[in-house]
């Protein structure tokens, strides 16, 4: 785990890391909020659904944006962080098995609030773009 302080950080720094996304998420997931679409569940209904847009169920987008809460409380300040709000936009589906990184740059300091503003990326095996986010996170010293 990273430990930046807010006087660390400089615009432009960056940091990224790599997941694979399994069943056992999915299932966690799933067991933790309760959502039981069948389109994050069920082949078949997903690419029935999909009118063929979907090569099988589709992974949470909610499971694939809680890597930018591991981004910004993990790497990026790390330790010393709060995500004040995140802007999210889905781009392309996620399955079972994609091997995604999770990349993040800093953008913006605001010294008054102790606020850094991070533009980040999850892109799959493939270099494809499955979503950007805007993250404003709050560095606590």
């Amino acid at each position: 785990m990273n430990e930046y302080n807010f006087s660390d950080l400089i615009i432009g720094h960056t940091e990224h890391f790599g997941v694979i996304v399994t069943k056992e998420m999915e299932d966690s997931f799933r067991n933790i909020t309760g959502d039981i679409n069948p389109l994050h569940q069920d082949d078949v209904f997903a690419c029935r659904s999909g009118k063929g847009k979907f090569k099988g169920h589709v992974c949470f987008g909610m499971l694939t944006a809680s890597f930018y809460s591991t981004l910004a409380g993990v790497y990026l300040p790390g330790k010393h962080s709060l995500i004040h709000s995140l802007d999210i936009k889905f781009q392309k589906p996620v399955y079972v098995g994609d091997q995604l990184t999770v990349s993040g740059k800093i953008t913006d300091k605001q010294n008054e609030l102790q606020l850094i503003l991070i533009k980040a990326e999850i892109r799959n095996q493939k270099s494809q773009s499955v979503s950007k986010a805007t993250i404003k996170v709050l560095c606590l010293e």
